[in-house]
């Protein structure tokens, strides 16, 4: 009895030296083959249509990438320049930036940056053009803000758009006008540019 328990040991101890000896033969293998810090294998890298290694993508697929690569840039607009995992949620009246909640400051009706915040307070800022819009014609409306944002990105002049109402008593109706405001000192700039806009 004993005799058979002691073979029964030998066996056990014997696989168990057998399966010790394929695992660590299968470790040591997958460590050779493991690939350089340095990056993934040729094989595996992601390639770009820049790149020139159109044959490792269908064509669907690169045409999917540079699709993607379009939106990348749209959707960070849509965050805080500030804080990238925070959602844009307000307007800077000024560079029309889209910034988070902690970034926007509010002022008198509008909504500035940090940044342009000081300026609107420093500055004694007036009136440059004075537009009447309607919901029937926002056309000049919306040429005004687009003229706004060009002249801020191109000629780095700062300006901001309120809107004023007027009831129209006779006519039972409210007038909607769009007011330019600029800089005292850069209001002759700002006209002579507006011309060139026809406005």
């Amino acid at each position: 009895m004993e005799h058979t328990a002691l073979i029964l040991i030998a066996l056990t101890l014997f696989l168990l030296v057998i399966i010790i000896g394929l695992l660590t033969a299968l470790v040591f293998k997958l460590f050779r083959q493991t690939p350089s810090t340095d990056g993934p294998p040729p094989s595996l890298k992601a390639s770009s249509p820049e790149e020139g290694t159109k044959g490792e993508f269908h064509p669907a697929i690169l045409e999917r990438m540079k699709e993607l690569e379009k939106i990348k840039p749209r959707r960070a607009e849509l965050f805080c320049p500030n804080h990238r995992e925070e959602p844009g949620e307000v307007t800077c009246s000024i560079c029309d930036g889209l910034f988070c909640k902690a970034c926007i400051r509010p002022f008198k009706t509008m909504h500035f940056c940090k940044e342009h915040l000081p300026l609107v307070m420093r500055h004694d800022w007036d009136e440059v053009l004075t537009i009447k819009t309607s919901t029937s014609d926002p056309e000049n409306g919306v040429r005004l803000f687009d003229v706004k944002k060009a002249l801020f990105r191109d000629k780095d002049i700062p300006t901001y758009v309120e809107t004023h109402y007027k009831i129209n008593v006779d006519h039972d109706y409210i007038e909607t006008y769009l007011v330019l405001f600029a800089v005292r000192e850069s209001v002759d700039e700002l006209r002579r540019e507006l011309k060139s806009f026809n406005f």
